[in-house]
């Protein structure tokens, strides 16, 4: 138990310094203007206020609940960001990898199917309404833009599926 509570507080303090530092970053990338400014103070804020609240749960030794809470509120953070931000579900895709791994890292195999689940078809839906355009058939663009996407995430669910089933926790490969 020692050593899943260091993981999820050591995962939860990464993340909030991700939060806090990359929030400048994203106003010069973005500019200045007062729709990204909100933007960021909403995305980075909230992922913020979640980390820190969660390490209050750890300090009250509520490990399990802290670890379920930051992977669901990453997915809805990451899940309504996506929907919303307009940009091709292709963008967002590393977000929803990172909510998986860390479903992968801090809960278990039913957790990480159904969080691995949420996230296929959250990228799913960002795809089939994204507005498309050009000659090609809207239809087949985003069922080509699904297939670029879906099967390499659904290995990588596969992958951490089959690491938490292994009774050998260990590195797969020694040095």
């Amino acid at each position: 138990m020692q050593n899943r509570e260091q993981l999820t507080r050591a995962l939860v303090r990464l993340i909030l310094a991700a939060a806090v530092l990359s929030a400048p970053l994203f106003l010069f990338a973005e500019g200045f203007q007062a729709k990204y400014l909100a933007r960021v103070a909403v995305s980075n804020g909230s992922c913020a206020l979640l980390c820190a609240g969660l390490l209050q749960l750890l300090r009250r030794g509520q490990v399990q609940a802290a670890g379920l809470a930051l992977v669901l509120g990453l997915l809805a953070l990451v899940g309504a960001l996506a929907w919303n931000n307009g940009e091709p579900v292709h963008v967002n895709v590393i977000n929803f990898v990172l909510v998986t791994l860390l479903a992968g890292s801090l809960l278990d195999r039913r957790w990480l199917l159904l969080v691995g689940a949420a996230c296929a078809l959250c990228m799913v839906g960002i795809a089939l309404r994204q507005t498309v355009g050009g000659d090609e058939d809207p239809w087949e663009q985003r069922l080509e833009s699904i297939v670029q996407f879906l099967p390499t995430y659904l290995v990588i669910v596969g992958i951490l599926v089959c690491r938490l089933e292994s009774a050998d926790s260990g590195p797969l490969v020694q040095s």
